[in-house]
């Protein structure tokens, strides 16, 4: 059995600089950042890695206790900032993730930086969750390519070794690009994000769309 691994932020979803607001209203009321300095890359990266960075620059000590506070009271927090700030579902997603749970070949799963209590948030808000088997999250690893070897592991010791034959990654940024290939991975790439089609072909994917829209041909792609 296929398994399509996709992102979440800016491939299937956006959310207004949700996780933005809610990372600052963490800083601000939980430790007591006075004015919080986000002026950090988020673009394709895990949680950990961001989180560890926002706390150095805003002077917090980055220990897991800190940490853990962090995580916990960023995803307390989120579900109040998604009412609040909105977003929504990017054009063909619904329609083609009803088509591909349809397929008996495919399991569909999510492999993002996101932690994985705050993606199935995300996911619950807009409606998608119910499309997924499995979410694989930023918890752990700074690393993409850590998440998506640590992935590729789970997927081959719960479901057999060729769990990951035929693996797909479908993503926005060279850092879904990047770890998709690291795990010898076809990669589809969406330009629904911050990068244009020449960035996310430079990177390597193997096939760049604008987006979900022509739902037929991004189908026939994944499950050929």
């Amino acid at each position: 059995m296929k398994t399509l691994l996709f992102d979440i932020d800016g491939t299937l979803i956006v959310t207004n600089e949700t996780g933005t607001r809610a990372l600052e209203a963490v800083l601000r009321d939980q430790f007591g950042v006075v004015r919080p300095n986000l002026e950090v890359r988020f673009g394709g990266r895990t949680d950990r890695s961001l989180l560890n960075e926002l706390m150095l620059i805003n002077d917090i000590k980055p220990t897991e206790t800190n940490f853990d506070i962090f995580t916990t009271e960023y995803g307390a927090i989120l579900p109040k900032v998604l009412q609040k700030c909105g977003g929504s579902v990017l054009p063909g997603v619904e329609a083609l993730l009803t088509r591909l749970r349809l397929h008996q070949d495919l399991r569909c799963a999510i492999m993002t930086g996101n932690l994985k209590a705050t993606a199935t948030q995300k996911l619950r808000h807009f409606g998608l969750r119910g499309y997924f088997d499995d979410i694989f999250g930023g918890d752990f690893d700074s690393d993409r390519r850590h998440l998506a070897r640590r992935t590729a592991l789970y997927l081959r010791g719960a479901h057999g070794h060729q769990a990951t034959d035929g693996t797909i990654v479908i993503g926005d940024t060279p850092a879904d690009i990047v770890c998709g290939l690291d795990i010898d991975a076809r990669v589809m790439a969406v330009c629904t994000g911050h990068f244009d089609r020449q960035t996310l072909e430079t990177a390597g994917a193997h096939v760049v769309h604008r987006d979900f829209s022509d739902v037929d041909r991004v189908y026939r792609w994944l499950t050929q």
